[in-house]
């Protein structure tokens, strides 16, 4: 029987939609600070390889803070243009990207309406995101989403990133559940299908079109349960589940 559903929170309750011309507007104020000549477009490509490149240094490793993955994709950039010396305006870059990424993600447009009609359902509802704290607590806020959640929980909290088992086993404890009785809804096939399926959870994979995943590497991943491009279908889907467990 299903009793709870725990949500990823960026590109999950959140849309990433915002998040590429977002980036942009902030590259732009990047190669105006450090005053490169390159183009836009050239400093945006640097940018991606740079994030490519700490996408396989950090993605297999069970917990790290999101701090340091961004510098990390800070100074392959900084690298890759030879200006090593520039790598101290890390700490503007980095409270920049929060800002902009925070304050400009939008809520998926069916997101207070379905989490009303799971509630409804007498579902515990909660938040597992690789985040951290000062990237998880203001979205929160700002979609007012304590109003369903019981809980959520950052990776810099549990010290554990999905896909590892201890970041669910953590999420499954507050809620007092078991791993057959939730199913998980995430955007990621390499971090929340993966750590989630290998829990022993359901798995409800949500796409955007024309929109890609982050830090993603090539891992073998399981299919989700199901798939789904908007949350409004989530109800009926909690039912099949239910009804697969009954049968």
């Amino acid at each position: 029987m299903i009793k709870g559903v725990f949500f990823d929170v960026g590109g999950t309750l959140y849309s990433y939609k915002t998040m590429q011309p977002t980036m942009m507007v902030l590259l732009q104020e990047l190669k105006e600070r450090l005053a490169l000549d390159h183009d836009l477009n050239e400093v945006a490509r640097l940018f991606q390889v740079a994030n490519k490149a700490a996408d396989k240094e950090f993605a297999t490793k069970p917990a790290y803070l999101f701090y340091d993955y961004f510098k990390a994709i800070f100074l392959n950039f900084i690298a890759s243009i030879d200006k090593q010396h520039l790598h101290e305006h890390f700490e503007w870059f980095e409270q920049r990207q929060r800002e902009k990424l925070v304050g400009g993600m939008q809520l998926q447009p069916d997101c207070h309406d379905t989490l009303d009609r799971l509630k409804a359902m007498g579902l515990y509802l909660s938040a597992v995101s690789n985040a951290d704290e000062n990237h998880l607590q203001p979205l929160v806020e700002r979609g007012e989403l304590h109003r369903w959640l019981t809980d959520w929980t950052s990776s810099e909290a549990a010290k554990s990133c999905k896909p590892d088992r201890q970041f669910f086993d953590i999420a499954l404890k507050k809620a007092g559940l078991k791993p057959e009785e939730v199913v998980f809804v995430g955007d990621s096939l390499e971090q929340d299908i993966l750590g989630a399926h290998n829990v022993g959870l359901g798995t409800v994979l949500i796409t955007e079109p024309g929109i890609p995943t982050p830090m993603h590497i090539g891992r073998d991943v399981p299919q989700p349960d199901y798939r789904i491009t908007t949350l409004s279908e989530l109800p009926d889907i909690i039912k099949n589940f239910r009804r697969r467990a009954e049968a």
